[in-house]
C-alpha cells in the first residue's frame, strides 16, 4: 500500500484516474468505485496524469522516471513513450484539441509533443529552476508555465518561443492558470500572494494579499470574474 500522488476526471465524470508511488496509473469507475484498468510500464512514481478532455479516449502519465506515456484509456494499451527530460516530470497537459501534449520537469524545461507521431516538437527553455505548473489556454495557442525561479512564462505553442516572463513574486511559484478567455492568468506563490496578469502585455494587474502562509493553489470560475486561492494557512 503506497501513497497516491494525483488524480483527474474525464469530462463527464464517469471515470477518474489515479497515480501512485507503486509506479502505476489506475482507471476507475466513479459510480461503482470499481477498478477498470491498470496502466503499467513506468519505472518510478507516476506523479501526474490527464485525460484528453473532452474526448476521453487517451490518457497521458508523467513519472519520476523522466518519461511521459500515452495510453488508450479504453484498452490500457501503450501508444507512445515521450523521453528526453533530464529529471522528474511533475506537470503535464493536453492541448484542448488533443493533438498536442506538454510536459513540465524538474530539469527546468517544458516540452511539447505531437500525439499522433509521438515526437517532440519543441523544448521550452528559459526557466532557471524547476517547472511545477503548466497549462494550455482554451485556444491551445499559448502555454503558461510556473517555476521555482519565482517567475511564470507565456509561450507561443506554434514556435516554442517565450512571449512574456511574468516577474514580481518574491518566492517560488506553486500554481498557474489561464482564465477561460485566455486574456488573463493567475499565479500563486510561496510568498503568500497571488497575482493577476494581462496575458497580452505580460503586466501585473493586481496582487492579492491576505494569506498568512504559502498560496498553494488558485483557480478561476467558469466566467473568469472570480478566482479562489487556497493556502497553507488553512483558508481559501
Amino acid at each position: 500500500m503506497l501513497p497516491l500522488t494525483n488524480c483527474a476526471f474525464n469530462k463527464n465524470g464517469d471515470k477518474f484516474i489515479t497515480g501512485s508511488y507503486d509506479r502505476t496509473c489506475k482507471v476507475w469507475d466513479t459510480i461503482s468505485g470499481k477498478e477498470l484498468i491498470t496502466l503499467e510500464g513506468h519505472k518510478n512514481v507516476v506523479y501526474t496524469m490527464a485525460f484528453n478532455v473532452p474526448f476521453g479516449d487517451k490518457i497521458v502519465t508523467g513519472s519520476f522516471d523522466r518519461t511521459a506515456k500515452l495510453w488508450d484509456s479504453n484498452t490500457g494499451d501503450l501508444i507512445s513513450t515521450f523521453g528526453g527530460h533530464q529529471m522528474e516530470i511533475v506537470c503535464l497537459s493536453f492541448e484542448p484539441t488533443g493533438f498536442l501534449v506538454a510536459t513540465g520537469s524538474m530539469d527546468g524545461t517544458a516540452k511539447i509533443w505531437d500525439v499522433e507521431s509521438g515526437t517532440e516538437m519543441f523544448t521550452l527553455s528559459g526557466h532557471s529552476a524547476e517547472i511545477v505548473s503548466l497549462h494550455f489556454n482554451s485556444d491551445g495557442d499559448s502555454i503558461l508555465t510556473g517555476s521555482f525561479d519565482n517567475t511564470a512564462k507565456i509561450w507561443d505553442v506554434s514556435t516554442g518561443q517565450c512571449l512574456h516572463t511574468l516577474k514580481g513574486h518574491t518566492s517560488e511559484l506553486s500554481c498557474t492558470q489561464f482564465d477561460f478567455t485566455g486574456e488573463y492568468c493567475v499565479t500563486g506563490s510561496i510568498d503568500k500572494t497571488a497575482k493577476l496578469w494581462d496575458v497580452g502585455s505580460g503586466n501585473c494587474i493586481e496582487t492579492f494579499k491576505g494569506h498568512t502562509d504559502e498560496v498553494l493553489d488558485a483557480c478561476f470560475n467558469s466566467t473568469g470574474n472570480k478566482l479562489v486561492t487556497a493556502s497553507a494557512d488553512g483558508t481559501a
